[in-house]
């Protein structure tokens, strides 16, 4: 075990679920469920809920915490507890939700299980007592309950490459990787997507390889309601609303440089593999590595396009946008003079140092206004932009809106068909 008590791990768990409001078991090396706080209904759709919970045990990799995705769209946070580099089990917290799940998502649960009357109400009470939690909060909680029970920092973007999505069936009784309602197209109210602006934002980190951005985006997205393209199926509804995914994160890898034989034969690809998954679950993995795929491709296509010092240049403006960032700073980065720089990433790029920074400041601002609750003023300072006039300005140059007028849109807009 880590070097902790039995009452130090019962009071982390009491602490979680007093501040995410969160079920916390834990369990033994063996699978076994030493404790949970509180007690609670757990899924009606399982039989057996300790042989549940010892399959999410066993999923965790390594000393990362895994937040894990079922079958029937519960998540749970698990953190292994090691002694040394031995499992000594493991502190699985939930389920909880990222978004809303819409009453339709947990017909077709119903339907792809062929649940009972009595457990059809028991699993719509179930999963209406389900937190909502963002993903921010979620990795939050995982890094606090490493460093409580380890005493180290974790990097969050590493935590999130290790997210899992797992397949678990109920007791006697198979999943239905097919059912006669697959075929019904279902095209749900605007209500259940997302933001056009942050769809946009998703793109453009694909069109332009910024795979570390990319992760942040998965992040720190905000908690709406899922997409629903099948009304009969989970699973129907899963495949529709990636296939939707893959085609619009094809579009961008294609204006991001990549050969559109390439392009397309991946987009094929990844549509077919896609189709064969027997899980949502599978479902999400297979748009993951697309996306991954994609940005791989289009970062490959970009150190073909620009020249090395160009490249350098590009990445550090790209994570250093909340900083101060100099001609000097990229200068002394490439080895090349202020005003040779200035020419050949002009040249190179379309536009100067200066400018490109400023785009993508504003991008950035866009991102914040459309995903946080910070203040105009706030975000501006956070950009380097110190009077709120002159990001005024630039942020109207780049956009033809005004901040506020750009923040008033972007609040009332829903994504009219993927849910990315």
């Amino acid at each position: 075990m880590p070097n902790m008590t039995p009452d130090s791990i019962r009071l982390i768990m009491y602490m979680m679920y007093t501040e995410f409001q969160m079920t916390l078991y834990w369990m033994d090396a063996a699978g076994q469920l030493v404790e949970e706080q509180p007690l609670r209904g757990f899924n009606p759709v399982y039989d057996h809920k300790a042989q549940t919970l010892a399959l999410l045990a066993q999923q965790t990799n390594g000393h990362y915490p895994v937040v894990q995705s079922t079958n029937v769209l519960e998540q749970y946070l698990t953190v292994p507890l090691l002694d040394g580099d031995m499992y000594a089990g493991a502190l699985i917290a939930g389920p909880f939700f990222h978004a809303i799940v819409p009453d339709e998502l947990i017909s077709g649960i119903i339907r792809d299980y062929q649940l009972s009357f009595r457990q059809q109400d028991a699993i719509r009470q179930f999963y209406a007592s389900i937190p909502l939690i963002s993903k921010e909060r979620i990795y939050n909680a995982a890094a606090m309950i490493h460093y409580m029970l380890y005493r180290q920092p974790l990097d969050l973007a590493e935590v999130i490459q290790h997210n899992l999505h797992i397949h678990i069936e109920p007791d006697e009784q198979a999943a239905i990787v097919s059912s006669p309602y697959e075929e019904e197209m279902y095209i749900a109210p605007a209500s259940y997507h997302r933001n056009p602006e942050m769809e946009q934002i998703f793109l453009q980190y694909i069109r332009e390889g910024r795979k570390e951005d990319l992760v942040r985006w998965e992040l720190g997205f905000p908690t709406e309601k899922l997409g629903v393209l099948s009304k009969k199926s989970l699973l129907r509804s899963e495949k529709n609303l990636a296939i939707c995914s893959i085609t619009l994160a094809t579009r961008a890898a294609l204006e991001g440089g990549v050969n559109a034989e390439i392009g397309y034969t991946l987009s094929d690809f990844y549509i077919q593999a896609v189709e064969e998954c027997q899980n949502p679950g599978e479902v999400q993995a297979t748009l993951r590595r697309c996306y991954n795929d994609f940005v791989d491709r289009v970062l490959e296509s970009q150190q073909k396009r620009y020249s090395r010092e160009i490249n350098l240049c590009r990445n550090y403006i790209f994570h250093h946008l909340y900083e101060p960032i100099q001609l000097e700073h990229l200068s002394d980065l490439t080895g090349l003079t202020g005003d040779y720089l200035s020419k050949r990433f002009k040249n190179e790029t379309g536009r100067s140092p200066i400018h490109f920074i400023q785009y993508y400041r504003v991008q950035e601002a866009k991102r914040l206004m459309s995903s946080t609750t910070h203040s105009l003023s706030a975000i501006a300072t956070m950009l380097q932009f110190h009077d709120q006039s002159y990001f005024t300005k630039i942020f109207k140059a780049h956009t033809n809106q005004t901040p506020k007028q750009y923040k008033s849109a972007a609040s009332g807009g829903h994504l009219p068909l993927a849910r990315l």
